[in-house]
């Protein structure tokens, strides 16, 4: 029964720590040690790989300005792998096409997320994505082409 526990309650802890995380870089302009470590120990070792790939700005923001309405935009986020593949995420949405999300977080269970969708998380917290204005029609695309394979997709 312990594990069932585990499996419910972590998604409403992690999705707390990641509330207080921005709250503190919105205040201090850095991360506490406590939530890092904190983080740590729900994420293990996908933090400290997340962490690598922030150093270099693999993280890109799509974003698509509505004409009939200034206000509304519509975004969806690209992190570069290791090898150089896109995997197109939607934001502060815990789910990533690559092979560690499907074996380690759907499969196997031992994970409660991928190195991407930390990275992703943690780049929109820090203002550290790299920002690119699409048509709606380029974003349809790349979303049509992430449901299908993620492999493939460009960069704008």
């Amino acid at each position: 029964m312990q594990n069932g526990i585990r499996k419910t309650v972590l998604p409403f802890v992690t999705n707390d720590l990641f509330s207080e995380m921005e709250r503190i870089y919105s205040e201090e302009g850095k991360f506490s040690d406590e939530s890092l470590l904190a983080l740590h120990a729900v994420c293990g070792a996908p933090l400290e790989r997340a962490l690598e790939m922030l150093e270099k700005d693999c993280v890109t923001l799509l974003t698509t300005s509505n004409d009939i309405r200034q206000a509304l935009q519509f975004f969806a986020l690209q992190v570069s792998g290791g090898r150089g593949e896109l995997y197109t995420l939607l934001p502060n949405i815990n789910f990533c096409p690559c092979l560690a999300y499907a074996h380690q977080v759907v499969s196997a269970r031992t994970h409660v997320t991928c190195k991407h969708v930390l990275a992703a998380r943690l780049s929109q917290m820090m203002g550290r994505t790299v920002r690119k204005e699409a048509t709606p029609e380029e974003v349809a695309r790349i979303l049509c082409l992430a449901a299908h394979a993620d492999k493939g997709n460009e960069l704008l």
